[in-house]
């Protein structure tokens, strides 16, 4: 038995999401199709991260077990012949066979794309949220700081969110400005965090919008996560100004987490000294 990691992009438009549905087509089952053409076998596939219809990635992480003797070249080879053109695989890696790209991750970073400009722009009208009125990128830096470190986001994710809980560990949240040409410009927003809920970036992004137009101040937002009332924060905002950018699988640094296995090793170590005398 083999463990096959897969890094994959794809441009989620004309997708339902990741996961299989009954409406329309998933990228799941896209994988799956040509899955079954390559090796005879319906694949179990594990993602880092489901990402909701609309929602794009640049680098999403799947895994699967095979007794397939395919090459990795070969897999990434036949599988981007037989995926969609808006999906592509960038590497097939072995891993060991307890590595699972969904409970081995560490943290994921996410991306939303403002396009800020009068008019909108026909070659990124599927990748960012077109607004005109310009936006307090200080007022929404503010802002995110109540955010950072580890919050019950309770206020942040969808009401139909199957997770047992909200409590997220928020490592940074960068609020950047991006020229392109003399048109307009985006404002990006990228969200590092060990895990999210349900629309959690879409929310956050929709409320730090509001944060940024001037219709909510800062401050407000430490009384949003107090509330641990969805109806209490902003708009969610459209799907398609997200993007899955990277999934890590190595902690990062100074969270808890990390601290967390930082004390578990340290305490292996005092056993193996303790077992030595």
């Amino acid at each position: 038995m083999r463990n096959l990691k897969l890094t994959i992009e794809y441009d989620g438009t004309d997708f339902v999401g990741w996961q299989s549905q009954e409406r329309g087509d998933s990228i799941q089952e896209a994988f799956e199709r040509a899955l079954i053409q390559m090796t005879g076998v319906r694949p179990i596939l594990r993602v880092a991260g489901r990402t909701d219809s609309g929602v794009h990635a640049r680098a999403q992480v799947a895994s699967f077990k095979t007794e397939s003797k395919l090459s990795v070249e070969r897999f990434a080879g036949g599988l981007n012949a037989l995926v969609p053109r808006s999906v592509s695989v960038h590497s097939v890696e072995e891993m060991p066979l307890e590595f699972d790209a969904k409970r081995s991750s560490q943290w994921k970073r996410y991306r939303y794309s403002v396009y800020q400009a009068r008019h909108p722009a026909a070659q990124i009208a599927r990748y960012s949220w077109h607004l005109i009125k310009t936006l307090d990128l200080d007022a929404m830096r503010a802002a995110s700081q109540h955010l950072l470190g580890e919050q019950d986001f309770q206020s942040f994710r969808a009401a139909q969110c199957q997770a047992k809980h909200a409590r997220r560990e928020m490592f940074a949240i960068e609020i950047d400005r991006e020229e392109r040409g003399p048109a307009g410009y985006f404002v990006h927003i990228v969200f590092h965090a060990d895990a999210f809920v349900r629309h959690m970036c879409r929310v956050l992004a929709g409320t730090l919008v509001e944060v940024g137009r001037g219709d909510r101040t800062p401050d407000s937002i430490r009384d949003v996560l107090l509330a641990r009332d969805r109806r209490e924060a902003g708009v969610t905002a459209p799907a398609h100004g997200l993007c899955l950018m990277q999934v890590s699988y190595e902690p990062m640094p100074g969270s808890h987490r990390a601290r967390r296995n930082a004390l578990a090793a340290a305490a292996v170590v005092a056993d193996d000294a303790e077992d030595d005398e």
